[in-house]
């Protein structure tokens, strides 16, 4: 629950989903963005999968025989890639908010950024 703390400072709580989903599809409906997999802001990807996860619905729609084999080939793209995101940024918002041995904390993260950057 969002609320302003006693200095004034607007605490937001964050949420992802934990258990993941199962399926993102289910009949002829299918989820995407934060409906699908919402995660913490920790990787700056949240947007980004949604506009990809748009995308690759478009292809499968266009590309298979019929709607329930377009969805089907959604949801094995997809969801293998945003799960695994999820649980990444799961784990860095955790690095990033660990209150024990912060000296390890910071040098975890500084190698997270720079392995990130160099990836990138």
């Amino acid at each position: 629950m969002d609320r302003l703390t006693e200095d004034g400072v607007l605490r937001l709580d964050l949420y992802y989903l934990d258990p993941p989903l199962p399926s993102y599809v289910q009949g002829r409906t299918a989820l995407i963005g934060d409906a699908a997999h919402a995660m913490t802001p920790d990787l700056g990807r949240g947007a980004c999968e949604a506009l990809v996860d748009a995308v690759e619905l478009t292809r499968a729609l266009t590309a298979a025989p019929d709607v329930p084999a377009a969805l089907r080939a959604y949801d094995r793209a997809r969801r293998p890639a945003t799960q695994r995101l999820v649980r990444t940024a799961r784990l860095m918002n955790r690095m990033a908010h660990a209150r024990r041995l912060p000296g390890l904390r910071n040098a975890a993260m500084r190698t997270a950024m720079t392995v990130g950057g160099a990836l990138g």
